[in-house]
């Protein structure tokens, strides 16, 4: 009984996993193209105009070859793509990032797999910036050698560009997709890769790049992908930010939104916290839907590092269901949990040694027991004894009524490693990583106004 408890735990965690696919589908916009890099993250190609030169243990790392769906090559015109590789230099915008599919493992593994974003798309963006420069800046559509009647023609391959000067600092490329050469594009057409900059008089640098996914490659789309991207860059003499949002497609099931935040502060020590990433989800409905949870469940995320990349991550799932079902065929079940859970992972520059973390330490803050427990051929008292729980857990006003506080109950489930997360080891090495992670600040919004989509992805950048 007591192996079927520990089985139906590790099983009933992937109901956390189902959250993988609202990340992974989003792989169209956060895969790049293969290359390399040096040690710290940062390329070789490109202007480097929006690098954030990001460590590589926030970043999985450059990595070459293997097969990206919908790369980021796919949003650069050919013309373009043949003038760049006459140059030699390649496009080093693949970043690893998680190489495997268990984002959830540990909120810096959450945290590695979203910046790693950040990183393909500012390398992206230099790509685009340095190989504008090989083309005519007078705003003509232009058609790319991707021709909607050809043998080899690809749907996710932009068909015709444009380059434009929009006053002495300010530089626009848009891309159209799927137009025919009879009827191509014209200037009253939206584009559905923008991406505009301003390098001002006095340095600074602002900028907005914004995907229209749901018009590329439609026809291949998967429904739970997201339809559109934005990044906002505002680069100054002491601080360098770039703010991702993501719009889920309505098809999606759970997630309506992600933003990822990242900045790098040029002021401080590289010793100290030098970047600093928030991430948060918004959601529509619980990963797990169960009777008696009515709560919308939050991802939140905060990562901190220094120049060389030793850091911390804080993970929060807040108002997560839970069904803890033992043996479905039985039905012996535990009942079903609200709960709030703590992630803290402090990792190490070098990613490659045999303990690459100082502590991780997975705590659940908060629960309520919300109904379904069914104990049929098992009984409390062996859940007592398993769990090393009090022996009246499961009654009086511990954990036994609906609306119960199980928190204790729920750490001793996440103590030993459920769903193949590590254990909690190490201790807290009271350094300024403790310091930085003590109060996180969270992002409040995935949206960028605060409050919905309106206008969120128009093709537009005032400086």
């Amino acid at each position: 009984m007591f192996n079927q408890i520990r089985f139906q735990k590790i099983r009933h965690a992937g109901h956390l996993g189902v959250a993988l696919a609202l990340i992974l589908g989003a792989s169209m916009l956060v895969t790049g193209c293969s290359g390399s890099g040096d040690s710290s993250g940062t390329t070789s190609a490109g202007s480097n105009l929006l690098a954030l030169n990001l460590p590589d243990s926030l970043t999985g790392g450059t990595a070459a070859g293997g097969a990206v769906i919908n790369s980021p090559r796919s949003f650069v015109p050919r013309a373009m793509s043949v003038a760049k590789s006459s140059n030699g230099t390649g496009e080093p915008c693949f970043f690893s990032g998680v190489e495997d599919d268990d984002v959830f493992r540990n909120g810096y593994r959450m945290s590695k797999f979203m910046i790693s974003a950040i990183a393909t798309w500012t390398c992206l963006a230099d790509t685009i910036i340095d190989l504008s420069d090989v083309v005519v800046h007078d705003g003509t559509i232009q058609e790319s050698d991707n021709d909607t009647t050809a043998a080899n023609y690809k749907a996710d391959e932009p068909t015709h560009y444009s380059v434009t000067e929009d006053s002495a600092t300010q530089t626009t490329v848009r891309l159209y997709y799927g137009y025919d050469r009879v009827t191509p594009p014209t200037s009253g057409d939206s584009p559905d890769f923008f991406l505009s900059w301003d390098e001002a008089a006095n340095g600074d640098i602002t900028g907005r790049m914004v995907v229209n996914a749901g018009m590329i490659d439609p026809a291949n789309r998967d429904p739970e992908d997201p339809t559109s991207m934005r990044i906002d860059f505002n680069y100054t003499d002491s601080a360098k930010l770039a703010d991702m949002f993501l719009r889920f497609d309505s098809g999606n099931p759970w997630a309506d939104g992600l933003r990822i935040e990242v900045t790098k502060d040029l002021t401080v020590s590289p010793l100290g916290q030098v970047y600093t990433a928030r991430g948060l989800m918004e959601m529509k409905a619980q990963f797990a839907p169960v009777a008696g949870i009515s709560e919308l469940p939050q991802l939140r995320m905060y990562t901190v590092a220094d120049r060389l990349g030793e850091g911390a991550a804080v993970a929060e799932f807040v108002d997560v269901s839970l069904p803890l079902e033992i043996d479905a065929v039985s039905g012996d079940h535990l009942g079903n949990y609200l709960f709030d859970k703590t992630d803290i992972y402090f990792f190490d520059a070098d990613q490659n040694s045999a303990t690459p973390w100082d502590w991780i330490d997975k705590t659940v803050t908060d629960s309520q027991y919300r109904g379904g427990r069914n104990l049929v051929t098992m009984s409390t008292t062996d859940i007592i004894a398993f769990l090393g729980l009090s022996p009246s857990y499961f009654s009086g006003t511990e954990c036994a009524n609906v609306g119960d506080d199980c928190t204790a109950m729920l750490n001793a489930v996440f103590a030993d490693g459920f769903a193949g997360q590590e254990q909690n080891q190490g201790s807290d090495p009271m350094d300024w990583r403790s310091t930085a992670i003590t109060s996180p600040d969270y992002l409040l919004s995935v949206y960028p106004n605060g409050a919905d989509w309106v206008g969120a992805f128009d093709m537009s950048f005032n400086p």
